[in-house]
């Protein structure tokens, strides 16, 4: 009979174990294997150890130095410059200034406008007889339903074009 410590033990272990087979198999197996095959010469069917001589070559690479400055402009640029703008425009947007609401209009417009174009896209495409995906049905001998007037499937159809 098992006690009362046991019994938990194996609850874990059971709950666990499913968990530990997913994170061995998904990152730390191929984790192990990309460490193996960075120290070897390899094919398909067949490889060679030749020890840390790949990172020796890459590290010595005269591009590697370019292309980390490159990697760095290009992080900062992007990412720390939306960062800092974006700060910067959401504090003067909220701060006391006349035309407050007219500018806030003026930044969101371009988010709209792309949400409008997608849907005039879509809802063209989907027209019930002259649209793209009803005409292409139709070539293959199939009778399209109205993707968007029919109350059935018309949450399923602006749903997949929300996921595009």
């Amino acid at each position: 009979m098992m006690n009362t410590a046991s019994k938990r033990m194996y609850s874990y272990l059971f709950f666990l174990l499913p968990a530990g087979v997913i994170y061995f198999t998904f990152y730390l197996l191929p984790t192990l294997l990309s460490f193996f095959f960075s120290t070897t010469r390899w094919t398909l069917t067949k490889w060679e150890f030749i020890g840390m001589d790949n990172y020796v070559t890459f590290f010595s690479e005269t591009a590697l130095s370019i292309g980390f400055r490159n990697t760095l402009i290009f992080a900062v640029v992007t990412c720390g410059l939306k960062v800092l703008l974006g700060l910067l425009l959401g504090a003067f947007l909220t701060s006391r200034i006349i035309a407050k609401n007219y500018l806030r209009s003026v930044v969101f417009f371009p988010t709209l406008l792309s949400t409008i174009a997608v849907g005039i896209t879509f809802s063209t495409m989907m027209h019930p007889s002259q649209g793209i995906i009803n005409v292409a049905l139709g070539a293959l001998g199939i009778t399209g339903p109205d993707w968007l007037g029919n109350t059935h499937i018309a949450l399923l159809s602006v749903a997949q074009i929300g996921r595009a």
